[in-house]
């Protein structure tokens, strides 16, 4: 860098004693402005270009956080539903274990019931058979009593 702002507020001109301002002097200032001056356009632009690309970046990583934080809120949905899903399927499985276990103690006590009146109907019928079983021997005593 040729100049300060500082030092060209301050630059004094030789005076020449024919035409004035000394031209050597004057052009010199001028190319060292320009210089400085086509300096300061490069590394503008060259951080007009690093802002340009630190800018994609940051869309770019907004964007993947954007993107993040909607797979994340759909793995939470996504896990919500699947644990709600399995509470029902558990619930289900448990209420059909209790219906088949209430049909198979409902089909046992049917099953007592039938032997129960099987047992008391055999029962009665042993009553019959031995109260006829009965009366034919004492038929026989007294036929057998009757023969002698």
């Amino acid at each position: 860098m040729n100049f300060t702002p500082n030092d060209l507020s301050n630059i004094v001109f030789r005076r020449s004693v024919v035409r004035g301002v000394d031209e050597n002097q004057v052009y010199e200032v001028i190319q060292k402005i320009i210089e400085d001056y086509s300096d300061y356009i490069r590394e503008l632009m060259k951080a007009k270009e690093q802002v340009m690309e630190l800018k994609d970046r940051l869309a770019h990583y907004e964007k993947m956080e954007d993107t993040l934080k909607k797979s994340l809120i759909l793995a939470q949905q996504s896990s919500s539903e699947i644990i709600s899903n399995a509470e029902k399927k558990a619930e289900n499985i448990i209420a059909e274990a209790q219906n088949k276990a209430k049909e198979i103690i409902d089909e046992a006590n049917r099953e007592v019931v039938k032997i129960q009146f099987e047992a008391e109907r055999l029962k009665k019928d042993m009553a019959v058979y031995k109260s006829k079983a009965l009366s034919l021997l004492q038929s026989q005593m007294k036929l057998l009593n009757e023969m002698e």
